[in-house]
């Protein structure tokens, strides 16, 4: 398997730490993240967990796959904050998100409802660490958390991959 691709990603994933800050008291992630994974372990996607199994931070996914196909990687984020529910902004979260990039080259950009929940979803394509990848970000916003769901890939198997992305991200159950 191509883990080699996972550090990166991972390094990238944890600049979502930067939107809320370090503030502990408030930060939280979902009690229970949406995990869809049966869906995703039948189409040869592995579950990865990058955090040590004592860490609970912002910093790392709640939960992450890798294609063993393909090296894609599909991650899913929360962050919660108890009583700031109207503070943060799915724009200014995708825009720290995309910052991570050289070269970002944005295809599509589009706010969406995923269920009944306001969205923005992005598709580009970029350098990160001096390697070509293509990605699609959803950032979803409900009362209590923020939620960044993420599919990286190489540009080349972009479209290969991307029906696994979909079914995950249609199966998910967001607080």
């Amino acid at each position: 398997m191509k883990s080699f691709y996972l550090i990166p990603f991972f390094t990238f994933l944890s600049s979502c730490s930067v939107l809320v800050g370090q503030v502990k008291p408030i930060e939280e992630k979902s009690v229970n993240p949406p995990t869809p994974a049966h869906s995703l372990e039948a189409m040869g996607w592995q579950r990865i967990d990058p955090r040590n199994p004592s860490e609970r931070s912002s910093e790392v996914p709640d939960e992450a796959w890798q294609s063993r196909a393909t090296a894609a990687v599909i991650s899913l984020n929360s962050v919660c904050r108890s009583g700031l529910g109207g503070e943060r902004d799915i724009k200014k979260v995708t825009k720290v998100l995309l910052s991570q990039w050289d070269n970002l080259k944005i295809e599509h950009q589009a706010s969406f409802e995923f269920r009944n929940l306001p969205g923005l979803q992005t598709t580009a394509r970029g350098k990160y660490l001096g390697r070509d990848r293509k990605f699609q970000i959803m950032v979803v916003k409900s009362p209590a958390c923020i939620y960044d769901l993420v599919y990286l890939s190489p540009v080349e198997s972009f479209e290969q991959e991307l029906s696994a992305f979909a079914r995950f991200r249609d199966t998910l159950e967001l607080k």
